[in-house]
């Protein structure tokens, strides 16, 4: 039961970036402000340590 939910939470987030880094694509192809970029960089900045760190944390706490 732990190595599934880590599994569903490892696909869940890689949907997720999945996603952030479609949106950075779209957005670069197109007009856009420097603050635009900044934030979708930090968007997927901040999804890939929390989804990083929250998967260390939570395989760890399960051992």
């Amino acid at each position: 039961m732990k190595h599934d939910i880590l599994k569903a939470f490892f696909i869940l987030w890689g949907l997720i970036l999945f996603i952030e880094l479609l949106w950075f694509g779209l957005l670069t192809n197109r007009p856009h402000s420097t603050s635009e970029v900044i934030f979708a960089v930090t968007v997927i900045a901040v999804t890939s340590v929390f989804g990083s760190v929250g998967m260390y944390l939570f395989k760890s706490s399960r051992e």
